[in-house]
This record gives C-alpha cells, sequence and structure tokens, in this order.
C-alpha cells in the first residue's frame, strides 16, 4: 500500500545542510573517534573523496548553468545541501559501529538537534515534494521519526505559511474559472482557511447561499514535483537503492494529485460509496462540478477542526480539570495499550479502550449532573443569602479508540468492499465536525485495486494477525508476484511483516528503518516488486 513509499520517506527531512562552515558539529571529536576506531580513517577517506567528487559535479553544473530554469536550481539546491548531510550522517554510523547504545543515541542526537532546524527551513523554502515528505513522517509511529523532526513534521499537517501574495489566490480563482468572484460568489474569503504541498483552501458562498471550500493549486508546482522526485530517486540510486522502487510508486501516485477535476471525480465515488452506511459517522464532501478545473476544486464546506488539534484541546481541559499535565494523561493511556510484559498490544485493544472511555464519558456526565442539581438547589435557597454556585458543566474527553476504530473500519470497506482509498490519509486529512462526526476531506491520491488484488491482501492481513508464516511466504510469491534474488523464506516473511504490520524487534532486530532496509538488500535483494503492495 501507499505507506511503503511513505515510510521511505522519512531520511530525506533530515538531509539538508546550512550554507556555512558549521555545517558538521564536533568534526574534531568525530576525526578523533576515526583514528581510534579500526577502519575509522578509511571511512572518513572515502567520505571526503565522495564530497570532493559532489563538490567538483556541482561546481561544473554551476559553470555550465549561466542560464537555468527553477527546475534547475532546485536540483542545485538539493544536491548541494541533501549529499553533504548524507555523507555526515553515514560517516556517524560507521565510526559509532560497536559503540554502546548510549554513544550511539548521543552522536546521533547531536546530528538531529543541528539538523532539524535547518531541514524545517529548507522544507518551507522550497515546499512542494520536501513539504509533502515532511507530512508523510507526520503519520509514522513517533519512536520511527527523532523527535526533533517529528515535532514540525506535525506542524506541517495544517501549520504551513501561505506562499501566495495578497489578492493572488482570487486573481488564480478568476482566470481558472473566467469571472470574477464577485459574478461567482456571494461572499469570499481572502483569508486562507488551510496551506498544504500542492494548493491552498478558501472559503466562499455561492449566491444560493452555499458554503464551499474552494481549493486552489500553487503555480508551477506540478513541475517542481517532478524535479523534486527526480532529484531524489538519483540520489537514492546513488546512496540508497533499496528506496528506489518505492520511492517509483510514490512518484506515480503523487503525480496523479495536480488534475483536481480527477480529484472531483474521486471525491464524488467515494462520496457515494460511504453514503450507504457510513453517512451518520463520515462525511465526504461533494464537489461542485462546474467551479472546478484543473487548478482549481470547488466542494461543499465540512467544518471542523483537524482531529489531532482537536484530541490536543479536549486532553488540555481534561488535564486541566483533573490537576494533571498532558504529558502524565498520554502517558496513562499508553500504559494501558500496553502488556504487562511492557509490550504494546495488538489492535483488537481498541474494543476495550473505546468501551473504557464510553463508561468514562457518561461517569462524567452523571457526576456533573449531580453536581451541578446540588448547585442549583443550593442556589435557590441558601445562595439568595450567602451567594451562589457557578454552574459548570464539563466537556467530556473525546473517545480516542472509538475515533481511531471508526478509521480503520472506513479505510478497510474503502479498500476491501469499493476497491478506492485514500493514498495519503494524514491526520491533517481527517477533521472533527462539531456533530461528532469525522470529515474526510483531501482524495488527490487515490489507489485503485481490482477484485484479486484485494483478496490477496485480505488473506495476508488473515496471515499476519494469525503469524502464519507458512502462508505469508507462499502470498508473497504465487499472489502478489514478488522475488528476491536468493528467495529465502525469511526476507518474505519479514518485508511483508514489516510494510503491513510491524517492525518490531523480532521483525528487524536491532536495525532502524534505513539500515533494516539496507541489510535485506545486502543479503536477499528484491528483484521483483508488485506495486500494488
Amino acid at each position: 500500500m501507499m505507506h511503503q513509499g511513505g515510510r521511505s520517506m522519512m531520511k530525506f527531512i533530515a538531509y539538508n545542510i546550512p550554507k556555512n562552515h558549521r555545517a558538521f558539529p564536533n568534526s574534531a571529536r568525530l576525526l578523533a573517534m576515526a583514528r581510534r576506531g579500526t577502519g575509522g580513517g578509511h571511512v572518513i577517506r572515502s567520505a571526503l573523496r565522495a564530497g570532493s567528487i559532489a563538490a567538483a559535479g556541482l561546481t561544473c553544473l554551476v559553470a555550465g548553468g549561466a542560464y537555468f530554469d527553477e527546475g534547475f536550481r532546485r536540483s542545485l539546491i538539493f544536491w548541494g545541501q541533501a549529499f553533504p548531510i548524507y555523507l555526515h550522517y553515514e560517516l556517524v554510523h560507521q565510526l559509532t559501529k560497536g559503540k554502546s547504545n548510549e554513544e550511539i543515541e548521543m552522536a546521533f542526537n547531536t546530528l538531529h538537534d543541528f539538523y532539524s532546524p535547518v531541514a524545517k527551513g529548507i522544507t518551507l523554502q522550497l515546499r512542494g515534494f520536501y513539504l509533502k515528505t515532511a507530512q508523510l513522517c507526520s503519520t509514522i509511529t513517533p519512536d520511527t521519526v527523532p523527535p526533533q523532526y517529528m515535532k514540525w513534521c506535525r506542524q506541517m499537517q495544517d501549520e504551513v505559511p501561505t506562499p501566495f501574495e495578497s489578492g493572488q489566490a482570487r486573481r488564480l480563482v478568476e482566470e481558472a474559472l473566467g469571472q470574477s468572484i464577485e459574478d461567482l460568489f456571494d461572499e469570499w474569503s481572502d483569508e486562507p482557511y488551510g496551506s498544504a504541498s500542492i494548493g491552498q483552501v478558501h472559503k466562499a458562498k455561492l449566491k444560493d447561499g452555499t458554503e464551499v471550500a474552494i481549493k486552489i493549486q500553487y503555480p508551477r508546482i506540478e513541475q517542481k514535483f517532478r524535479s523534486d522526485l527526480t532529484n531524489i530517486i538519483r540520489f537514492c540510486k546513488l546512496a540508497m537503492p533499496q528506496h528506489v522502487k518505492p520511492l517509483q510508486e510514490i512518484e506515480k501516485q503523487f503525480l496523479t494529485e495536480f488534475d483536481y477535476v480527477a480529484e472531483a471525480k474521486n471525491l464524488e465515488e467515494i462520496a457515494e460509496n460511504l453514503s450507504k452506511g457510513w453517512s451518520d459517522r463520515v462525511v465526504v464532501p461533494h464537489p461542485i462540478f462546474h467551479l472546478c478545473t484543473k487548478t482549481v476544486l470547488t466542494m461543499e464546506y465540512v467544518p471542523g477542526v483537524p482531529l489531532l488539534k482537536a484530541l490536543r484541546n479536549r486532553l488540555k481541559k481534561l488535564a486541566e480539570r483533573e490537576g494533571k499535565t498532558v504529558s502524565q494523561l498520554e502517558e496513562e493511556f499508553q500504559k494501558r495499550c500496553e502488556d504487562p510484559s511492557g509490550e504494546t498490544q495488538q489492535i483488537v485493544s481498541l474494543d476495550a479502550e473505546a468501551r473504557r472511555m464510553w463508561w468514562m464519558q457518561r461517569a462524567l456526565i452523571v457526576r456533573d449532573v449531580a453536581i451541578n442539581t446540588a448547585k442549583y438547589i443550593f442556589n435557590n435557597t441558601l445562595g439568595f443569602i450567602i451567594g451562589n454556585f457557578k454552574i459548570d458543566w464539563c466537556e467530556p474527553p473525546l473517545n480516542i479508540a472509538a475515533l481511531i476504530k471508526l478509521l480503520l473500519e472506513v479505510h478497510a470497506h474503502e479498500i476491501f468492499l469499493d476497491g478506492i482509498f485514500n493514498g495519503d490519509p494524514h491526520p491533517g486529512n481527517i477533521l472533527l465536525m462539531p456533530d461528532g462526526r469525522l470529515g474526510l476531506i483531501d482524495y488527490g491520491q487515490v489507489k485503485r485495486l481490482d477484485l484479486q488484488t484485494r483478496l490477496s491482501y485480505a488473506k495476508l492481513i488473515v496471515a499476519l494477525s494469525e503469524d502464519n508464516r507458512e502462508e505469508i511466504v507462499r502470498l508473497f510469491r504465487e499472489e502478489m508476484h514478488q522475488k528476491t534474488k536468493f528467495s529465502k523464506d525469511e526476507t518474505a516473511y519479514k518485508l511483508l511483516s514489516f510494510w503491513h504490520d510491524r517492525y518490531t524487534p523480532d521483525i528487524v532486530g536491532d536495525h532502524n528503518l534505513h539500515t533494516f532496509l539496507e541489510a535485506i538488500e545486502a543479503q536477499d535483494p528484491m528483484v521483483e516488486v508488485n506495486e500494488d503492495y
């Protein structure tokens, strides 16, 4: 599924380097480590040699590019900043082999602390695919992406500053639809409702009073994405070939996002699919087709706030009421999701947590009724003499487990029953509406699966849930038509478990995402990949 490519991109957020000579913090200490460590000098010489080659190539590019377009400028920025930082991370990786976990963590935290703000600045400068990558990283579990990066990646879900100048959005809509804003709409908001990697959204009201959201594509954004993807794929072919196949799948998916007429058709199809049995819990906006073009998408306005923001707001109020911090409540929730041995429970525990939260919500309501009834009686008796008590009603906490369960069920319905689903379901695309329903927006990336593919994927999910290794390996080869060079059963089992189920120590060992895939590539590389899986 799409998450295979998404997880592959997490490291690219870090691949940026500042334009000054402090780009390699603690270089002297690293050189000393190299001299003390076996083969360290060779590692540094290799790194410096690669860096010299990159610098020479960059010089030639600049010399030959007296007149270059925006895509070429983006290429220079990427190669001038990504490759050196990759060398630095790789250098530290090599120098810390055999070191204690504490030493390794300290070395990499030094890099993360230094490069994270740089990466954020570069991401906001270049936007485009790099901003989309940050959004993808924000959907990965926190133990996979360093917290220094995760903090600002999450901000990219719904806190992206607009690149438009004043009035530019209005002009683009008028050019695309061929009429003035005044002729098209009864009301128009110049203030963007949201800004993302490909476009931004403005609110308006049609002449018949219908509230709509208008998605406007940034000028030349498709060319920027194409240039960025080309650079990253070339980079991976050079430095991390195990990521090339997932990236090529990402490229196919992303390049479908730039036709808003196609997205309008996706919205209509999925809205119709989910209207049968889900409309009381989920809303997908219908498009207004006569106000849609390749670069402008007009759809029904879905009121609400991004789900994560709503969760944080409710959690903050609950923490204040119980005299705790938000962190303490989050830790308590995490402990409830772990068994006595400390291992995270399977997803079925969501049912138990959803029931517990349901009873907690009812208990809070009962408590409020009891307390406020007593206050009301007091206020209308003794209160006339000694003063009244203020009647307060607690806002019950959101049933997080029930919401997660609903999202899983909806996406499972899209995948297995409808065969068309959102390929980019990051939290910024999920709204909590005032009536408690979930609003699902942004269907620019849609994946379609035929019936046989859905059946095979369903078999895989069952086999993974039962940890049926024999069936998982059989599906990998016979139904998913994937192949590794040496046809090792262990490779097939670990890859399907990694991409579609878990990356726990029994699968990845002591590896992180990058080194696990490197190890697989070294031991039993993929030779045939089915892009649907």
